[in-house]
C-alpha cells in the first residue's frame, strides 16, 4: 500500500509542478489551510500559540496572514516533544524517526507518519525524475552508513537502487566505489563530492562517467561547483533542504534559481519580523504542508536566502529562490591528510546521549575542542562517548578535549555554527 501512495503522490507532484503560479498558490493555500486546522486541533503546542496571539486557524487566509503567528523555534519542538508536539495518541514504534544536530549542533528528532513518509519521499524523488534520472539508472548515494538500509522488492530488479558509499571513508576508497558501481548518476553531500572530484584531477576520473550529478545536505560553493563540473564534464544540479522538512528546493538544468516545492513547504524570507522584498535577503521560515503527525509552523533554523519573482524559462510555476554561500572554515583536516566536512558532526552526535547542543573547534591539525551544554539525559559516560566517536571517526591520534558549558556562544554575525577550523585546509 505505501509503495502505491507513495507513486500516486509521485504523479501528482509531476504533474503539479507546471501549474500556473496562480494555480499553485491555490494548492499551498488549501493544504497550509488543512494543516493548521488539524495542528490547532491536535498539537497543544500550536494551540497555545494560536490562543497567545487571539488569531485561528479560519483566520489566516492567505500566506501572508501567517505573519499573525509567533514563529516556532528548535527549543519550542525540543521542549514540547513528545506530548506537546505530537497528536495524542501518536505510536512511535509505527513511525519514521530521523535525528538530526545540524548546523546548529542541537540535537532534535524529527517524526513522520507513513503517510507523512510517503509523500516526503515522492517530493525527494520529483527533482530527480524531472531533470532526467531513469527508473533503472546506476545511481550512487553518497551518505552516512546508518542510513543504509535493506532493498525493497522492487530495488532487486533494478528500480531506483541506489547504491550507498560511505562519508567516513577516505576519497580514494570513495572513488574505488564509484568505479565498481559505474554510476550514471552521483548525488549526496556537496562536500564529498567535491573532495573526491579534487582526488579525481590528480588520479584521472577513468570508470567514472556520470550523467547527473546533484548536491546535497550542504551549501555548494561556486568554488565547489566549478570544481565538480571540471572534473565529471557535467552540469551539477543543487537540492536544498533541511531534515526537519527533508527537500524543500532545487535547481533544474536552466540554473536560474532553485524551484520552491511549494505544494510541500511554505517559506516565507523575514527581516526583523516582516517579509523581504523579491531580491533582498531574508531569514527563510517553514511551514511544512503534509507533515500531520509532527507538524512544524513558522520554524525559523537560521538558513537565509533571497525570494526571486523572475519566471523559471523551464515553464514550470513553482516559485524560485536564490541561496546564500556558506563558509569554508566548518572544513576540518586532520593529520593523516582527509578534510572532513561539518556534515560530520550531524552524523557523529546525534546518537550520543546527554548532548544538549555542541560545538567543535579544531584549534591545531591534531586537536579538537567540543563544547557541550548538557541535555537531559547527561551522564558520566557522555564525554568518554564523545571521545571515542570522535576518535573512530578522525584517528586515534586527535585529541579531544570536551568542555561543559552553559551556552554556546554566538558567531558575530549572531549565528550559532556546530564546528568552525581554525587550521587552513590547503
Amino acid at each position: 500500500m505505501s509503495h502505491l501512495r507513495k507513486a500516486f503522490y509521485l504523479q501528482n507532484l509531476m504533474k503539479q509542478q507546471w501549474l500556473k503560479p496562480e494555480e499553485l498558490d491555490a494548492v499551498q493555500v488549501k493544504m497550509l489551510r488543512g494543516i493548521l486546522k488539524h495542528a490547532y486541533a491536535n498539537v497543544p503546542l500550536y494551540r497555545d500559540k494560536f490562543r497567545s496571539t487571539g488569531v485561528y486557524p479560519d483566520d489566516i487566509k492567505c500566506v501572508e496572514d501567517l505573519q499573525k503567528l509567533p514563529l516556532t523555534t528548535k527549543n519550542d519542538v525540543q521542549e514540547s516533544f513528545p506530548s506537546r508536539i505530537l497528536p495524542p495518541g501518536t505510536d512511535l514504534s509505527r513511525c519514521w524517526i530521523s535525528r538530526t544536530s545540524g548546523s546548529t549542533g542541537i540535537p532534535f528528532r524529527m517524526v513522520y507518519g507513513t503517510r507523512d513518509e510517503d509523500y516526503q519521499k515522492a517530493v525527494a524523488l520529483r527533482p530527480n525524475l524531472s531533470c532526467g534520472q531513469n527508473l533503472r539508472d546506476r545511481w550512487a548515494v553518497f551518505t552516512s552508513p546508518s542510513h543504509v538500509v535493506k532493498k525493497k522488492w522492487f530495488q532487486k530488479l533494478r528500480i531506483f537502487t541506489p547504491e550507498f558509499v560511505s562519508l567516513f571513508d577516505k576519497p580514494d576508497d570513495q572513488i574505488q566505489a564509484l568505479k565498481q558501481i559505474n554510476p550514471d548518476v552521483i548525488d549526496g553531500y556537496a562536500s564529498s563530492i567535491h573532495l573526491v572530484a579534487k582526488r579525481l584531477q590528480e588520479t584521472g576520473t577513468d570508470g567514472i562517467h556520470p550523467r547527473l550529478i546533484y548536491s546535497t545536505s550542504e551549501l555548494l560553493t561556486q568554488d565547489m561547483r566549478r570544481c565538480i563540473e571540471t572534473t565529471f564534464g557535467v552540469d551539477v544540479l543543487d537540492q536544498f533542504g533541511c531534515v526537519e522538512l527533508g527537500r524543500t528546493a532545487w535547481e533544474c538544468h536552466e540554473h536560474a534559481g532553485y524551484h520552491i516545492d511549494c505544494d510541500a513547504v511554505v517559506m516565507e524570507f523575514l527581516r526583523d519580523g516582516s517579509a523581504v522584498a523579491p531580491g533582498e535577503r531574508g531569514e527563510m521560515v517553514y511551514t511544512g504542508l503534509y507533515n500531520y503527525t509532527m507538524p512544524l509552523i513558522r520554524y525559523a533554523v537560521g538558513d537565509v536566502g533571497v525570494p526571486s519573482d523572475e519566471i523559471c524559462p523551464c515553464g514550470r510555476g513553482l516559485p524560485l529562490m536564490k541561496l546564500i554561500e556558506g563558509r569554508s572554515d566548518a572544513f576540518m583536516k586532520v593529520p593523516n591528510g582527509q578534510i572532513f566536512s561539518p556534515i560530520i558532526w550531524t552524523v557523529l552526535m546525534r546518537e550520543i546521549p546527554g548532548i544538549g547542543q555542541f560545538k567543535v573547534i579544531q584549534e591545531r591539525i591534531d586537536r579538537l575542542n567540543v563544547l557541550v551544554v548538557k541535555g537531559s539525559d547527561f551522564s558520566g559516560a557522555t564525554i568518554p562517548q564523545i571521545q571515542r566517536e570522535i576518535k573512530a571517526a578522525m584517528g586515534e591520534e586527535m585529541v579531544v578535549d570536551v568542555d561543559i558549558v552553559e551556552e554556546i556562544p554566538r558567531d558575530p554575525s549572531g549565528k550559532v555554527r556546530c564546528a568552525v577550523s581554525k587550521v587552513e585546509i590547503q
